[in-house]
């Protein structure tokens, strides 16, 4: 049959108008697109800062946890451990901590820090800290994170270490 021949109200001159007409146009799917694309400028932001912002909260409970256990350690045994260096934890600390804690991380390491010399006399005195827990980070993204969570002083002692104090040096 042809199109002529077949009435304009037929079952099957509608069903041949419906399959010409379904699917989308060209500039519809572009518009479908374009609002794809603002909803993802949107949230993806918002999405990297919310994964700072736990990453932070994760290097804030695990500095609570060490200064809990290093004030334990030095309860016990009336020193602090000896410094070690990033992304190792002081064996002094590893029965308090029972492997609670990592100290690597893909983009963070943690590192101990005491600084006073074999006299006890700091080495740091400009610091204001004796020991110390810090974060060792080549994203600055993460440590302005950690920056805006902490309530307490920071120090920024060298490049890419972010220190929090645990014993402060009194004079």
């Amino acid at each position: 049959m042809n199109d002529q021949a077949t009435p304009t109200g037929s079952p099957e001159a509608a069903a041949r108008r419906r399959s010409r007409e379904a699917g989308f146009s060209l500039l519809e799917l572009l518009i479908v697109c374009a609002v794809i694309g603002i909803i993802a400028n949107i949230m993806i932001p918002a999405l990297y800062s919310a994964l700072y912002r736990a990453k932070a909260a994760r290097i804030m409970e695990d500095y609570n946890l060490v200064r809990t256990m290093a004030s334990q350690h030095y309860a016990d045994h009336s020193f602090y451990p000896p410094e070690t260096g990033p992304g190792v934890e002081p064996p002094e600390l590893a029965s308090y901590l029972q492997g609670r804690l990592i100290w690597t991380h893909p983009d963070y390491q943690y590192d101990w820090e005491l600084w006073v010399d074999n006299s006890g006399n700091p080495t740091q005195p400009s610091t204001g800290v004796i020991v110390g827990f810090s974060i060792v980070t080549y994203d600055p993204a993460l440590a302005d994170a950690v920056h805006k969570l902490f309530k307490g002083p920071v120090i920024d002692t060298i490049p890419n270490h972010t220190t929090f104090g645990i014993e402060p040096y009194v004079s």
